[in-house]
């Protein structure tokens, strides 16, 4: 994890709390509910790229890349060096943008449930 993602972390406890002692404990369920709902969407979608970046899928994948070749046919504009998907360059570039994008998605997932929870903790005191 780098220091951007502490900070972030960071960032939602501090306007938990904020938030927690400024408003009213009847104003504060349905920011419980949201930031509860909005994270664990983030966090199951984070997880779900962790799976597919794992190569888990790749059997499968490359099963149904065999018979979509067996049933349609390559167009040959596709065959020249300037549609090339497999440059190395790209590929690194990719890697790295999902690889931020991951982090990202269970990082703000992680950081609204603990928004949640600290405001659940202001809700009940």
């Amino acid at each position: 994890m780098t220091k951007w993602t502490y900070f972030l972390l960071a960032l939602f406890v501090v306007c938990g709390c904020a938030l927690g002692m400024a408003a009213q404990s009847a104003a504060l369920l349905p920011w419980i509910d949201e930031s509860f709902l909005f994270g664990l969407f983030f966090l199951m979608a984070g997880c779900l790229a962790l799976v597919i970046r794992s190569g888990f899928f790749t059997a499968f994948s490359r099963g149904f890349k065999q018979l979509k070749d067996m049933f349609f046919r390559k167009p040959r504009v596709l065959d020249s060096d300037l549609y090339s998907a497999h440059d190395p360059s790209f590929q690194r570039k990719k890697e790295e943008i999902l690889r931020r994008g991951t982090s990202l998605m269970l990082a703000s997932g992680f950081g609204l449930i603990l928004f949640s929870l600290v405001l659940t903790c202001f809700y009940y005191v």
